[in-house]
């Protein structure tokens, strides 16, 4: 019987937690300007190639991007990532 009472303590003191902390996250970050903001960014993959850098792929996705770069380095090549931003 007290552990169901503590258990139910417990569940209802995250929940009101939980409820608290959503607006104060909601305020931090709005969906709406990051997804702005995110369509107007490219990442472009450039590797060393006779002493100057050559575009080798633009991404929308920094992760595939860097996934790139781990490849081309794998393979002993030099690259590098650059952020193009769209202008208004």
């Amino acid at each position: 019987m007290i552990r169901k009472i503590i258990l139910s303590a417990v569940i209802a003191t995250a929940t009101v937690a939980g409820l608290t902390a959503t607006p104060s996250t909601v305020e931090a970050a709005s969906p709406g300007t990051f997804n702005r903001d995110r369509h107007r960014v490219r990442f472009e993959v450039q590797v060393r190639h006779r002493g100057h850098w050559e575009t080798y792929g633009t991404y929308r996705d920094r992760d595939e991007a860097r996934r790139v770069v781990r490849m081309l380095e794998r393979q002993g090549r030099d690259a590098r990532i650059e952020v193009e931003r769209d202008r208004w």
